[in-house]
Parts: structure tokens; sequence; C-alpha cells
């Protein structure tokens, strides 16, 4: 699993670091974890080699950038730039297929710590095993989900289409939310939202 990720934003916060320094930083994270010789042989190595970094790096490709000088779009503009995205998207599309093979362990063994280990309530492998055997097809559909996501990222980053690459970026996000929300994320009520008076006594301002 990768770890609990904001939802897919078009809005990069640029105050202190540049949306080219993300996208640089999670790039060379992909070089780093995607150069295994072997296929992932469970979900939380998928997650952690293929999927995780390049999802990271395809979403800080693309983005409205906000700084005290006002907002820009940063966005791949040479041809070397986007087969780099492009590379991105290949790794989420081969990451999806692999988690669409029967039987694929969760972890290295059934007691294995997934990601985020320490969070109360975060599902363990057993629990995300029993439920993936309960409903194999529900898994596979989900992994699908997540491959069309990436085919459309591919797409859109060898037609150089900017606002196709944003869309994709949104669907990849919905297909990672909805599948970490049904296997991985805790089954616990939702906290309380506080009132805005609340928040406004409690928020933190630089």
């Amino acid at each position: 699993m990768t770890r609990v990720p904001p939802a897919f934003r078009y809005v990069y916060l640029g105050l202190f670091l540049s949306g080219t320094a993300l996208a640089l930083g999670a790039g060379l994270q992909v070089a780093r974890t995607s150069g295994h010789g072997s296929a992932p042989s469970n979900v939380q190595e998928a997650m952690d080699q293929l999927i995780d970094p390049a999802a990271d790096a395809l979403w800080a490709s693309v983005g409205t950038e906000e700084t005290v000088h006002g907002s820009h779009l940063h966005a791949p503009r040479t041809a070397a730039q986007w087969l780099k995205v492009a590379g991105y998207a290949q790794l989420l599309v081969d990451g999806a297929k692999r988690l669409q093979t029967p039987g694929l362990p969760v972890g290295a063994n059934a007691h294995s710590r997934l990601a985020d280990a320490n969070t109360p309530g975060i599902r363990t492998a057993i629990q995300i095993r029993a439920d993936i055997d309960a409903d194999p097809a529900r898994f596979r559909a989900a992994a699908i989900r997540l491959e069309d996501a990436s085919v459309q990222a591919l797409t859109a980053a060898r037609s150089h289409n900017v606002s196709g690459l944003l869309d994709a970026g949104a669907a990849l996000d919905a297909a990672c939310e909805s599948c970490h929300a049904a296997y991985w994320y805790p089954r616990t009520p939702p906290l309380r939202l506080p009132s805005p008076e609340e928040f406004a006594t409690r928020a933190y301002r630089p």
C-alpha cells in the first residue's frame, strides 16, 4: 500500500518548494525503485516499487502553483519531459496489471507489517487478504480501474495533452482512494468536523 495520500490537487503550495523540484525529487524516487529485475512478489512491493513513486511523480509533474508572486501552471514542455511523464504512466500500468494477478499475496507473509502499520485501525495483511478472497472480482475491478486511469495518463503524455494529464491525475487519485478506502484505511467512524468558530481558534497560521 502507499501511504495515505491527500486527494489529488491541481494546486500545489509553492511558497517554499516549487513544483519543478517536486517533480524532480519524485522522478529520482521512481528511478531508484523501478530498477528491479523481477516483478513485485506481493501487493506491498507493487505499491512500493511501482505505483506509489510513479503516481507521486506524475501528480507532481503538472499543476497550478501558488506562490507569493501569484499562480501559474507548471507542466511538461519539452519532448524529454513528456517522455519522462509517459514513463511514470507506464510504471503505473505495469503496477496495476500486477495487482490483477490471481492470488497475489498482500505482503511477504500473512503477518507482514504494511505501510503505516502503526496508524490506529489500519487494516492488516490478514484482514486485507480475507477481504480480497471474499470477492476477488471486486479487487480485480479496482485494479482495472487503476489501469484505466494509468492508460489515460499514458495517452495524455504521448499526445502532450496538459488538460488530459490533469484529468488523468484526478482519475488516478479517485482510483487509489476508492481502493484504499475499501481495503486498507481504518474502518472507524469519521471524526467530527469542528465548527468554523472552533477551527478559527485552533488553525495554525504562520
